[in-house]
């Protein structure tokens, strides 16, 4: 009788391990010209961008979203995008609310994304959109040339 319980949980736990697998697998493959680039160009490349006729804060702390060498190499903060670290990646984290990095003298708080035009109140991305940036950044951050 315990030989088959032990057996039982065994082919339990294989079958728990080949799903859970196979869920991962299933995972949708984030497109950056269909999820991602109208994210950025809808609520980011107004500040971060490359053009020198957007706004004045044109390539506001160093960070543009319009240019994928530049997008990786990162702003004055540091790497916004960390190709397979969302968790690390300051993009998301800003997208989630403010931040605060350690600076040599002080620590110095970055204000949550894409930030309030003047007059308004900050409207943040939706939960789908900051979870599609976080998906296409843990799947490597695939932005085609």
């Amino acid at each position: 009788m315990k030989i088959t319980s032990i057996a039982t949980m065994i082919l339990g736990l294989g079958l728990l391990m080949s799903s859970t697998h196979a869920s991962a697998g299933d995972e949708k493959k984030v497109d950056f010209a269909a999820d991602i680039q109208p994210i950025f160009k809808e609520s980011c490349v107004k500040c971060h961008s490359l053009d020198p006729k957007k706004p004045k804060k044109h390539g506001a702390g160093g960070l543009l979203l319009d240019d994928k060498a530049a997008a990786f190499k990162g702003g004055k903060a540091g790497k916004d995008i960390i190709p397979g670290n969302s968790k690390d990646s300051l993009l998301v984290k800003l997208l989630s609310g403010p931040v605060t990095l350690p600076d040599s003298e002080e620590d110095k708080e970055i204000k949550a994304m894409p930030k309030p035009k003047k007059g308004e109140k900050w409207k943040p991305l939706s939960d789908d959109q900051i979870a599609i940036i976080r998906q296409w950044i843990d799947q490597g951050a695939n932005w085609p040339d």
